[in-house]
């Protein structure tokens, strides 16, 4: 009985398929091609492993011979009546995604070809048109897609990486056009989302991973955008704008001098004054950051120590005091483990700041500004010594301090310091010796000593 119950199934199934196909023999067969209407269009290969009856393989057929001759309607007919039989059999999908492309329905033929490559991704007539559906209907993005798809399938189909390569340029450089034109207008989320996308497009574009670490770098995402310059620089080692993005997040992360080793290098590719002047500027910066936390408070202070001026001395006028003549071996008792001890003894030795007579520096005293004017005067004695004639500029006459009588132990100090403009008198002409020193005043009379040095 299970016999015959199957043997009655499988004639019923074969009726079915053959009164359809009876059906259809009704219509008139297809035109003879000589000329194809669609030469372009592959041939619809039917795989070895896909079984189709005589009847409906006879009718898929027909539907590529109607359609090569121009009958669309006839073509899409016979390749629906093949699926209605036989679901599976993709071919037919295929061809009915022809007759779409053919009527110019880019989006219907897509969805056919799709429906194909869900059954069979690699079947090559079905990614081939999925190709032309996409270009006729302007997504780029699609096309590259299913171009790369095609290479994994067939990497011996070498005319379509020109065609691909093409197609990434084409989006590449639309992408940076629209990118560049939201970050400039402020849209910086817009912007990152469209050099993402077009980065998904070319990988290995060094040009998108700059103009994408610029945004992130604005955004302040300095972590990724560190990431996306460096990676900009290997792929693109001499692309100075690359260099110089890359610095600028090295800068916002806070890295100075990795920040002006990456302007040095872009410098030497490419000369932008700009680029020079922010190196120089980073490697400052660097040299402030790698001193003790008690020098970079100089400038802010309220008052000054002593061990804080030699240092300002020692580093910002390192030149003129190695130069300076040395005093007879100093001998000091209290510096050994003071942060500034590297700069006090040069400083001392040269004879700028006096060592007391128990041979004790006090670094940590105050410095007054009768005490800031000695210490000035005794500069401008080594500049005096090695160029007379700038001397001659701030030794014309004792300028009018009001508070600081000739007879003052300090006065030659001050009226020197006074006349060559590294201290200053208030509108009275007062002086002020006793009070403190201030760090803005510390270096305002460095700054100028080390101008008229000429350094």
């Amino acid at each position: 009985m299970r016999i015959r119950a199957s043997l009655c199934g499988r004639t019923i199934g074969a009726l079915g398929l053959a009164c359809v196909m009876a059906a259809c023999a009704a219509n008139r067969p297809p035109p003879v091609v000589t000329v194809p209407k669609f030469p372009a269009y592959p041939r619809l290969e039917v795989p070895a492993d896909l079984s189709l009856p005589p009847e409906g393989r006879q009718r898929f057929d027909d539907g590529w011979q109607r359609l090569q001759g121009g009958d669309l309607r006839g073509a899409s007919n016979d390749f629906s009546d093949v699926l209605k039989v036989s679901p599976g059999f993709y071919p037919a999908d295929t061809g009915l995604g022809y007759v779409a492309l053919a009527q110019k329905q880019f989006k219907q033929a897509a969805a056919r070809f799709s429906a194909a490559l869900s059954k069979n991704a690699r079947y090559l007539p079905a990614l081939q048109g999925e190709v032309d559906a996409a270009l006729g209907a302007g997504d780029d993005a699609a096309t590259i897609a299913a171009l790369e798809q095609i290479l994994a399938v067939d990497p011996s189909r070498e005319q379509l990486r020109g065609r691909l390569d093409l197609l990434r340029l084409r989006v590449v450089q639309s992408e940076l056009t629209a990118g560049t034109r939201a970050r400039d207008a402020g849209h910086l989320d817009e912007a990152q989302a469209i050099f993402e996308r077009a980065l998904q497009a070319s990988p290995s574009s060094s040009v998108i991973l700059r103009e994408l670490a610029t945004v992130e770098t604005a955004q302040g995402n300095l972590a990724v955008a560190e990431e996306h310059a460096r990676r900009a620089v290997q792929l693109d080692s001499s692309d100075a704008e690359s260099l110089a993005v890359l610095a600028g997040a090295l800068e916002a992360e806070g890295k100075s001098r990795e920040a002006a080793d990456a302007y040095h290098r872009a410098v030497a590719i490419d000369a932008r004054p700009a680029w020079r002047q922010k190196a120089e500027a980073l490697v400052a910066r660097a040299n402030l950051e790698a001193l003790p936390p008690d020098y970079r408070a100089i400038p802010t202070a309220a008052t000054v120590t002593r061990g804080q001026l030699a240092a300002m001395i020692g580093i910002d006028l390192e030149s003129m005091i190695d130069q300076a003549p040395r005093k007879p071996a100093v001998v000091i008792t209290d510096v050994r483990t003071h942060w500034a001890a590297p700069w006090i003894l040069p400083v001392a030795q040269a004879g700028v700041m006096d060592v007391f007579a128990n041979h004790t520096f006090q670094p940590n005293s105050t410095v007054r500004r009768s005490d800031l004017a000695h210490i000035v005067s005794q500069l401008l004695n080594l500049i005096a010594a090695r160029r007379p004639d700038a001397a001659a500029k701030w030794r014309t006459g004792p300028p009018r301090v009001t508070d600081v009588p000739a007879g003052h132990v300090s006065f030659r100090a001050i009226a020197a310091a006074v006349a060559a403009g590294a201290l200053t008198v208030d509108d009275d002409g007062r002086f002020w010796p006793g009070r403190a020193a201030t760090g803005a005043e510390v270096v305002a009379a460095i700054a100028r000593v080390r101008q008229l040095a000429g350094r």
